[in-house]
């Protein structure tokens, strides 16, 4: 089966942005993922898919729907463009099973079973390491609960750590004390990300890997925030990680389908 993650920025809500990132553009980039199972992370606004209309070209396209409100607390989310989100799970195959999960008394995630693969999606905390990393510790013990084929994708916000040099770059002491002087919120996060730490607590706890072993970028920084930056990819954020007895094939960053994210995709197969 073909998966794919994509963050699409909450724009399959009418944002009111023209001519980049309309819930138009982004049915019409699904349609070119083709994918068979889709996470999408920041998906939408609305209160429920009755209210989105984007649903409905979503289902015209042949896919079984799964909400998932993030149910943040409001109160530590006053600086986001939106204070909440949902992940949609999308899939054109059966959910034989489906749950929602609270990694970290934070943020909800969610669990699938399609064709006797799990897929888990995850969308962590975007400001802080020691966040994810308690996220993580659920997140371990969620994927200790069985030993099915397993696919864990979506927006991890946590970047691989030493090997990797956008990570070494940004923990370089004059690029965090310039981080102090301009793009503030936008630096400090990234630095933060940059730690290594989260990806290496769920690489030491599970046998899972980065389906993507070069750790290509997936984002920019042309985000709602600064539309006049560059659409040019710098860090990898999005991420699917495997288990052993996951055949992968085919991973691919698409091009710029206009969100701050790039969707990643993969073919995917039981060994």
């Amino acid at each position: 089966m073909k998966i794919a993650s994509w963050n699409v920025e909450g724009r399959l809500s009418d944002t009111g942005d023209v001519g980049r990132g309309t819930p138009a553009h982004i049915i019409d980039s699904i349609t070119k993922l083709n994918a068979d199972v889709l996470l999408l992370a920041e998906a939408h606004s609305a209160d429920s898919l009755d209210d989105l209309p984007a649903s409905k070209q979503l289902r015209d396209l042949g896919y079984e729907l799964r909400n998932v409100p993030y149910d943040d607390d409001l109160a530590t989310r006053e600086n986001v463009y939106n204070k909440q989100l949902s992940l949609v799970f999308a899939s054109r195959l059966p959910v034989d099973r489906f749950e929602i999960v609270k990694l970290g008394d934070l943020r909800n995630s969610l669990v699938a079973v399609v064709n006797g693969i799990r897929f888990i999606g995850i969308h962590l905390d975007d400001r802080r390491e020691e966040t994810r990393i308690r996220q993580m510790h659920d997140l371990v013990k969620v994927i200790k609960k069985s030993d099915m084929p397993t696919v864990i994708m979506g927006d991890f916000n946590a970047m691989h750590g030493e090997d990797i040099w956008p990570a070494r770059f940004l923990r370089l002491k004059p690029v965090r004390l310039l981080s102090k002087l301009t793009f503030t919120t936008i630096a400090g996060r990234a630095i933060e990300m940059a730690r290594g730490e989260a990806i290496k607590y769920l690489e030491d706890n599970t046998n899972l890997t980065d389906a993507d072993p070069k750790h290509r970028p997936t984002t920019t920084p042309k985000v709602r925030e600064t539309p006049w930056l560059p659409s040019v990819r710098l860090i990898q954020i999005d991420h699917i990680f495997i288990s052993p007895d996951i055949k992968i094939s085919n991973f691919t960053i698409s091009p710029d389908y206009g969100a701050d994210h790039r969707a990643i995709s993969a073919e995917i197969s039981t060994r």
